[in-house]
This record gives structure tokens, C-alpha cells and sequence, in this order.
């Protein structure tokens, strides 16, 4: 669910239409705007090659202020227009950015804003738009989810995923303002101050199995989900396989040199949950934990606990 918004580009005095604008130049259409396509900490990251990429050479780019936005916003180009999504539902802080965005963008193309529904705007009135509605209707959306089949109800943020279920959502939709509700904690959970761990997929050789594998990190605050199941970005990567085991990589080692560490073992993931300590973790949404630093001692004590069955095959 999302709502769009489109934006004809400017026609040049001698006809046809303007150049397609840049990453660089979409993003300096409203102050600190930034963009979550890409991790630009990666030593693979290109910046040059993204930033003057047109907007039209991409399927769309993720952008909203980086420690206020929840879900942010997608910017693309298509068919001699540029078009803004909103999902449904985002936060307060997605829709005022979005809207300044539109009415920047208006201003800068001299023309005017239409709606998926034909609804028409101008730069001067498109930041009064109601977009309440549109947080009511997704909240109620959630909810009647997992109101059927749904035990967990999952978005994505600007960084990190949100899962809700019946009890999350039931604190939600009770509070006195409830988009307030859900526009803090989708919010917080993408400032939290931790290595969300990324799932891996290998295929073992003795019997072509997929193995899902996430890695904890000695001295690293990590947020791992409790039950891992496959994340909506990696279906493509499956092409439909199963996976057989869900695993967990216990990387550390004795000193401060983290060049030096090695995997002390691989475990189970459902034994590595059923024998993690309650102190050492806590629930950030439906799905996922946010796991304390581990020590090295701490780590031999929890593979120690896990014992033999609790190794991964």
C-alpha cells in the first residue's frame, strides 16, 4: 500500500523536456536530505557512479532525513514525469518531508502535482494535504492482518525492518494519538545503536541443503531476529528453495585485535536462542532482539551450554 504523487518535468524553450535530474541534484531539493539505497561505509560503494546516476537509470531512490525519518520516501522518473511514493502507513515525519519535497520539486518543473487519483495540487497549497487518513488506513490495515492468519505484520524502514504483532499493535491503536505512537517507534527502531546482522546463504556440498547463517560478533551489540525467517530482499537470491537449517556464527577471540578473531563455533540457531541468557537480549519489535555485547569468556560459557547438539551439522 502506498500513495504516489507525479510531477511532469519541465519542457525546454525549444521543446522536448529538461535533462533528468541526478541523485545529487533530486536530494538538494530540500536541506539534509539523504539517501538509503546504498551503504556508503561499503568499500564497494561507488559514489560517484550513484550520485551522477539520472534519476531515470534507477528503479527508484530511497531518501528522508537521516535520524528523524522512519520509512522515508521513493523518488523515481518514468514516462516524462517524476513521481514520489509514500508508503502506507509512514510515519508523520515521512509525509511533511515528502510534501516539502513535492513542493520544491513543483516549484523547480513550474507546474503543478497530481495524485494517483487525479487529485490536483500546486507548490503553494500541497503541504496542507491530509495525510492522516492515509496513517489511519494502514494502522487498520495492520491490524486486520493479523486479525487473520498473520502472527507478524512487517515493514521496512530507512535502515531496518519493523515487525508487529496483535499486542503491538493493540498498544498502538490505544494510545491518545496513535500515528504518533507508530511514527516513534518505527522511528526509534531505526536509530537504535546496533549491527543489525545480515542473513547469508550457503549450500552444502554433501547434500546441495541452502544453510541461512547470521553472524555475533565478540564486543558487538547485534540485532538478530528471534525466529529467522527468509527476508523479503533475499527471495529472489533462493529462486524458491527452502532453507534446511538456520545457523549462527560465533566470531571472537582473546585481546582487542578483532584481525585476530576466528569462528569458536557455529550453532544451531534454535538451540543458540533456547540457551542465550534473558539478560543479554531484548525485544525491539514482534520479530527481532537486540543482543548485548558478548565477551569471549561469555561466548565459551553459552557454546558450553549449547553443548554438542547445539553445533551446527
Amino acid at each position: 500500500m502506498s500513495m504516489t504523487f507525479y510531477v511532469k518535468n519541465k519542457k525546454k524553450l525549444l521543446g522536448g523536456l529538461a535533462p533528468v535530474m541526478s541523485v545529487e541534484e533530486a536530494l538538494r531539493l530540500v536541506p539534509n536530505l539523504s539517501q538509503f539505497n546504498a551503504n556508503e561505509d561499503d568499500k564497494e560503494f561507488d559514489a560517484e557512479g550513484f550520485y551522477c546516476a539520472k534519476l531515470s537509470e534507477l528503479d527508484c531512490l530511497i531518501a528522508g532525513a537521516d535520524g528523524l525519518s522512519g520509512r522515508g520516501f521513493e523518488i523515481g522518473y518514468e514516462d516524462g514525469a517524476y513521481n514520489v511514493r509514500i508508503g502506507t502507513p509512514s510515519t508523520r515525519t515521512d509525509w511533511q518531508i515528502a510534501l516539502e519535497y513535492l513542493k520544491n520539486l513543483a516549484l523547480k518543473m513550474g507546474g503543478e502535482i497530481t495524485s494517483e487519483y487525479g487529485e490536483k495540487f500546486s507548490a503553494q497549497n500541497i503541504e496542507s494535504f491530509n495525510y492522516e487518513p492515509d496513517i489511519r488506513a494502514g494502522l487498520e490495515a495492520i491490524e486486520q492482518n493479523l486479525q487473520k492468519d498473520a502472527r507478524v505484520n512487517t515493514i521496512y524502514g530507512v535502515r531496518n525492518e519493523v515487525s508487529f504483532d496483535k499486542k503491538i499493535m493493540a498498544r498502538i491503536l490505544d494510545a491518545k494519538d496513535p500515528a504518533d505512537e507508530f511514527s516513534k517507534f518505527v522511528t526509534d527502531i531505526q536509530n537504535i545503536d546496533a549491527y543489525f546482522a545480515n542473513q547469508m546463504f550457503y549450500r552444502r556440498s554433501d547434500s546441495d541443503e541452502i544453510i541461512g547463517q547470521y553472524v555475533l560478533s565478540q564486543d558487538v551489540v547485534t540485532a538478530l531476529p528471534y525466529e529467522p525467517s527468509v527476508e523479503y530482499k533475499n527471495l529472489q537470491i533462493l529462486n524458491g528453495e527452502e532453507i534446511a537449517q538456520w545457523s549462527v556464527a560465533i566470531f571472537g577471540g582473546e585481546g582487542d585485535d578483532d584481525e585476530k578473531y576466528e569462528v569458536l563455533a557455529t550453532l544451531k540457531y534454535e538451540n543458540f536462542i533456547q540457551n542465550l541468557p534473558k539478560d543479554k537480549y531484548e525485544f525491539i519489535d514482534a520479530k527481532n532482539i537486540v543482543v548485548s555485547a558478548f565477551s569471549k569468556a561469555e561466548f565459551d560459557a553459552l557454546i558450553a551450554k549449547c553443548g554438542e547438539e547445539g553445533l551446527a551439522d
